[in-house]
């Protein structure tokens, strides 16, 4: 398993450019079969647009079942909350 520690790979976590980063570790994970555990700051601020060129992303090429596969979270309840709500509407909203 792998630490992916948000705060040290992107400089805020409010922008697509910054989604991106943090996509491509997860994709580089994935491709790679290695497990990351993503920690969370509490202090971050998770923006719609920052999930949607990360985790959205993630879920668009690879699917939900291969996001539980490689990514686990370690973070604050809230942006544990934060993070799960985004990742249920995006079910609801494009069937994964």
């Amino acid at each position: 398993m792998k630490n992916l520690i948000l705060k040290d790979l992107v400089n805020n976590s409010s922008s697509v450019e910054e989604g991106i980063v943090l996509f491509n570790k997860l994709k580089k994970a994935y491709l790679d079969k290695t497990i990351v555990l993503l920690e969370v700051d509490s202090n971050l601020s998770l923006s719609s647009s920052f999930l949607n060129a990360s985790v959205g992303a993630f879920l668009d090429d690879y699917g939900l079942e291969n996001f539980k596969l490689t990514v686990k979270f370690k973070g604050s309840k809230t942006q544990f909350h934060k993070i799960s709500r985004y990742i249920e509407s995006y079910k609801e909203l494009y069937l994964v």
